[in-house]
């Protein structure tokens, strides 16, 4: 069987948004319970468990999609639960270690139990959970990966809010998202118990793992090194603006560049499963062909809320924000470029996975966080935050088109194809800004969101009409995923 590409990244973004607006949703609910002093501890230790999570596996479990043969699969799934049970054991025994010594900070010893326990049951609950995603990826069961993200977020906020009765805020905090991580799990697992009970035949494989661990060596080789740069680079740019304006400065700039961003991650969690089925079976034309396609469909229809974002940064955030928080607009207008881009194309990460192009990835990732890092802590120090931003800004979005072309290069799909989305990008941008800085100018607040409405109506026929839309959506509407066990 074969399913339509549109059917399944609608059904598993659909999942993926209803769960984001469940978070956002109940923000204001944990405003109330929870100190921001409290919260930002628990921000450490997610933050902690996306790094050991890259070690925990050392990305073997995105490799899982590739082989052909199931037991090489099985063989790179029970080697990923190996290694995140021996790094989660570590982090048991330093957390006991510390707590034995006293090494805790001002007498804190009971919660940092509890964040090095979390941590490391969160680490296998993970582990699991990526490998049992990567199978309904070969299996084509995209909506139980979003049925297990609705299940986490929902999970999330029930277990968290229900153990502020019984437990201090920050293990409510740790100890309900380890459960939420579990229930995700138990989601993923009902819909792969063939895999997992295949899994235990080969339980005494060594053999077979320390081969699967050969073959697929680039993962750990350049996607350790890509997964840290990524998120290593985010924290440090923060840490840079911090050292030359002031922590006040660092909360614009994190505010900022956490709404614009944003999308980014509901967009990857919808496209990234789905066209990483696509990559790791398909044509090397075909693939090319329909990531430009999407690529290109995806800057069409994110380009006018994006302008229309950047223009009325200012006078959103006048109107929504306290007045402490007066002057975040201008960060959010620089931004919205690089954000709109990377929104188009952050899930092409998959085609170096899929055609072993894993080297470029990394040198593509590492070679930009050092260069914006090193920038951004010069020039903190000379200009104002404002034009810092602005200037990272410009640097993204460059890096993001590049890291677009190389992709095409090292993969080897059609230029021509590259060139296309590139240009219609260009004419579509174009007609947007100049019609979205026309609205801002001439109309009213009141009346802006209509005129936006017919902003994005106009572009849309202007690409389908006169920039061969219609044949792209045709192709992609067209495209499909096997379904069927491989």
């Amino acid at each position: 069987m074969a399913a339509s590409v549109v059917s399944r990244v609608g059904g598993l973004g659909a999942l993926t948004a209803a769960g984001q607006l469940i978070i956002i949703g109940t923000l204001p609910l944990y405003s109330r319970i929870f100190d921001p002093g409290t919260y930002g501890e628990y921000v450490i230790f997610i933050g902690a468990y996306t790094v050991v999570s890259v070690l925990a596996g050392v990305r073997y479990d995105s490799a899982i999609v590739l082989p052909r043969r199931e037991a090489v699969a099985l063989s790179l799934s029970l080697l990923v639960v190996l290694i995140a049970v021996v790094v989660a054991g570590l982090v048991a025994i330093a957390t006991l270690a510390g707590s034995q010594l006293g090494l805790a900070v001002g007498g804190r010893a009971f919660l940092a139990k509890d964040f090095g326990y979390g941590l490391a049951v969160a680490t296998v609950l993970g582990a699991l959970q990526r490998c049992l995603s990567s199978w309904c990826v070969r299996r084509g069961r995209f909506l139980t990966i979003g049925w297990a993200q609705l299940v986490l977020c929902l999970a999330t906020v029930i277990a968290q809010l229900s153990l502020t009765r019984v437990l201090p805020a920050l293990p409510a905090l740790i100890w309900g998202y380890a459960a939420a991580l579990a229930c995700q799990t138990l989601c993923l697992y009902a819909g792969q118990r063939t895999a997992v009970s295949s899994a235990w035949k080969l339980a005494g494989a060594v053999r077979a793992m320390r081969l699967a661990a050969r073959k697929y060596r680039r993962f750990p080789t350049y996607m350790v090194g890509y997964a840290l740069a990524s998120s290593a680079r985010d924290r440090l740019l923060q840490i840079m603006i911090g050292i030359g304006a002031g922590t006040a400065a660092v909360g614009r700039f994190g505010l900022a560049y956490r709404v614009t961003f944003a999308p980014n991650s509901l967009i990857y969690s919808a496209v990234s499963p789905v066209f990483y089925g696509i990559a790791s079976r398909g044509a090397r034309v075909m693939v090319g062909r329909f990531a430009a396609a999407l690529v290109e469909a995806l800057f069409v229809v994110l380009v006018v809320p994006y302008v229309a974002f950047a223009v009325e940064a200012s006078a959103l955030t006048d109107a929504v924000l306290a007045e402490r928080w007066r002057g975040a607009g201008p960060y959010l207008t620089a931004l919205a470029g690089p954000a709109l881009l990377l929104a188009a194309t952050c899930w092409l990460d998959r085609a170096f996975d899929s055609f072993r192009r894993q080297r470029v990835a990394f040198l593509l990732e590492a070679s930009f966080t050092v260069v914006a890092v090193t920038l951004v802590g010069w020039l903190s120090r000379v200009i104002d935050p404002v034009a810092v931003t602005w200037v990272f800004a410009v640097l993204a979005f460059g890096y993001y088109w590049i890291y677009f072309l190389v992709t095409f290069v090292a993969c080897g799909f059609d230029l021509a194809q590259f060139r296309h989305a590139c240009l219609t990008g260009v004419a579509v941008l174009a007609v947007a800004l100049l019609l979205g800085i026309l609205v801002h100018q001439t109309l009213r607040l009141g009346w802006r969101l209509p005129a936006y409405a017919a902003v994005m109506a106009a572009v849309l026929v202007y690409w389908i009409r006169l920039r061969g839309g219609a044949d792209t959506l045709r192709m992609l509407l067209q495209s499909r995923v096997e379904s069927t066990a491989r």
